[in-house]
């Protein structure tokens, strides 16, 4: 097992933005200051010019064009007001850090390369949101090195605040097999030829996830984003009496196969999907809950508890 220590995380935040930033760091200087450098500019002029037209007994016209900045001095403001914004959302999503810090943390350091790379790709996130799902992410990094890969954090860089929330959406939609790390999205069964489908006509059966807020594009573009499969997942076939013990948010599902054949479907969250689920302040769904059992009533035999059950990694 590998040892922790009590305390440090914020230490170890502080260290490695002192790397980064060359400087003491302090969340109070995370903010852009006015760029005014062009107006003073403007005003020595104004009063360079104001005081030679009365030297020289001129009007004092307001309809002079004075000097305006050149193209270059606008190309160098713009370009420092570009870095000092960069600045201040490095240095904000590392404030943020400092809230979400774990009080123990792994003896490992934390990669400097990774660090790196991590400073280079929230340089341009502007959104609050965004910005304390890059710091959930710095801190969990910090309390449990690796925990994080360079591919999750490039493929985040990339994800609109529009994504984000359809991820967190199909977040609040996610079921764990117990024991298992992966997240399911359950959406329907079917169940092979036999005497059964025969008296029922009932062989398959779906749930509309639009119902619950997850629409069939936002799946699309979670796909596209590589965190959830490219094709929807059947389970196994269900052995009857065996028990499959499912995990949703705090609810601890305990089910049985009433007949042989029956086949679960979902979408299954990518590794890098499952990076993020811990990062997201999802909410069970009730409505979804109740209409997962009820869906699935006529094929598994359902027993629910909440009362002693480890749920799934709380969000940072």
């Amino acid at each position: 097992m590998q040892k922790v220590s009590s305390g440090r995380g914020h230490q170890r935040l502080l260290q490695l933005a002192r790397s980064q930033l060359g400087h003491e760091f302090d969340s109070k200087t995370s903010t852009i200051a006015p760029d005014n450098t062009s107006q003073v500019q403007n005003g020595d002029f104004n009063q360079r010019h104001q005081r030679l037209a009365q030297r020289s007994g001129a009007p004092l016209a307001d309809d002079i064009n004075l000097k305006a900045p050149t193209l270059a001095q606008r190309a160098d403001r713009r370009e420092r007001m570009h870095k000092e914004r960069q600045q201040s959302n490095l240095e904000k999503i590392m404030s943020l850090a400092l809230d979400y810090c774990p009080e123990y943390v792994a003896d490992m350091e934390v990669d400097p390369d990774w660090f790196q790379q991590y400073c280079d790709l929230v340089l341009n996130i502007s959104n609050q949101t965004m910005q304390q799902l890059w710091a959930k992410i710095l801190a969990g990094e910090i309390g449990q090195p690796g925990s994080f890969s360079l591919k999750t954090l490039f493929l985040l860089q990339r994800m609109s605040f529009k994504e984000a929330l359809a991820l967190q959406k199909a977040a609040s939609l996610t079921c764990r097999v117990r024991l298992q790390d992966s997240g399911h999205i359950y959406f329907g069964y079917v169940r092979k030829p036999s005497i059964w489908q025969i008296l029922t006509g009932r062989s398959k059966a779906v749930l509309n996830l639009s119902q619950f807020g997850l629409t069939f594009p936002q799946i699309l573009s979670l796909i596209d984003l590589n965190l959830l499969h490219q094709i929807e997942i059947e389970s196994g076939e269900l052995i009857p009496e065996q028990n499959l013990q499912l995990q949703y948010h705090q609810h601890h599902l305990s089910c049985k196969a009433r007949h042989s054949g029956v086949v679960l479907q979902y979408y299954k969250f990518t590794p890098v999907g499952v990076e993020l689920l811990p990062l997201l302040n999802s909410q069970a769904n009730p409505a979804y809950l109740q209409a997962l059992k009820q869906l699935f009533s006529p094929v598994l035999d359902f027993s629910d508890s909440t009362a002693g059950i480890a749920g799934p990694k709380p969000p940072l």
